[in-house]
């Protein structure tokens, strides 16, 4: 059984999925005029502080949430774990995220895990840009990438 829940602090809005105690997915995008939060979780609602802090433009540690990397492909959890060690305010090159898991020239390997990056913000994806400092792709949309870098300092 899959539990849903929303978190929103405009102008941003996650919507969670949890299943068997683990957060499946986050969903985040723009939240519109009568988005309400619902959170209806102990961690969604730690979650939903640590959302209003950022929001607020504070830094923040997000909570240890249930995500169950075990299982996935060694690369993609590799990528994973080096990607949350870049600090809000910082930026990494697909290419330099690639060399600090060891896998040097594997930049297009790191895009596809960033484009199937189930936990945008916990897993800071929006954090990584094309060489040349372009900001390469995000799903949620380039505008949200922007906003989201400009908030934490490092455009």
């Amino acid at each position: 059984m899959i539990l849903t829940e929303t978190l929103v602090s405009a102008p941003l809005r996650l919507d969670l999925a949890w299943s068997d105690g683990k957060l499946r997915n986050i969903s985040l995008s723009w939240s519109a005029p009568g988005d309400a939060p619902r959170p209806v979780t102990q961690m969604g609602r730690e979650l939903a502080k640590a959302l209003d802090r950022y929001v607020a433009g504070e830094r923040v540690d997000w909570p240890g949430l249930p995500i169950e990397l075990e299982g996935m492909p060694r690369f993609k959890r590799r990528v994973l774990e080096e990607l949350i060690r870049v600090p809000a305010g910082q930026v990494v090159s697909y290419g330099g995220l690639a060399a600090a898991c060891g896998s040097p020239g594997a930049a297009r390997a790191v895009g596809q895990v960033m484009a199937n990056n189930r936990w945008p913000l916990i897993y800071p994806c929006h954090r990584v840009l094309a060489s040349g400092g372009g900001l390469g792709g995000f799903g949620p949309g380039l505008e949200m990438k922007k906003w989201l870098l400009t908030l934490e300092g490092a455009l």
